[in-house]
């Protein structure tokens, strides 16, 4: 399986860019599933609906995020219907949205993407150390 994870994607340029060239790097490099980190890609900050929905349509197949995912108001309701945008697994208790996902590649194989943000300048956030309670929870449902 081969996976292309991509970094932030930031703003307008990140999103052209990815327009413009995704589907030959899926292509060249053999990629079976694509992630992407989109927490920036509504003018450097947040993302909305309709930016997710074009990241998906460039070949993206899970978008990730970190500490801005809530800064754009109406991805509130948009992270609890989209099942391929995660927030951060290790955000309090009752934030809108998944912090993990499993589907399958295009070679029908199962994958289990788990989005974790580091706790570096960000407060408030249970450990990523997956021998924490919070994690053992999502292990078990994955396994």
């Amino acid at each position: 399986m081969k996976v292309l994870f991509l970094g932030d994607v930031f703003g307008k340029p990140g999103r052209e860019i990815l327009k413009k060239e995704l589907l030959t790097v899926i292509r060249e490099n053999e990629a079976d599933i694509v992630i992407a980190n989109g927490e920036n890609a509504a003018g450097g900050i947040g993302i909305t609906p309709d930016i997710c929905k074009t990241l998906f349509n460039t070949g993206i197949d899970v978008v990730t995020s970190g500490n801005h995912i809530y800064k754009k108001k109406e991805i509130y309701d948009y992270i609890i219907q989209q099942p391929r945008l995660l927030k951060p697994a290790n955000y309090p208790p009752g934030t809108p949205g998944r912090g993990y996902c499993v589907m399958s590649d295009k070679g029908n194989n199962k994958i289990a993407v788990i989005n974790i943000c580091g706790r570096v300048f960000v407060e408030n956030l249970d450990s990523p150390d997956f021998l924490q309670n919070p994690f053992r929870k999502y292990l078990i449902k994955l396994l």
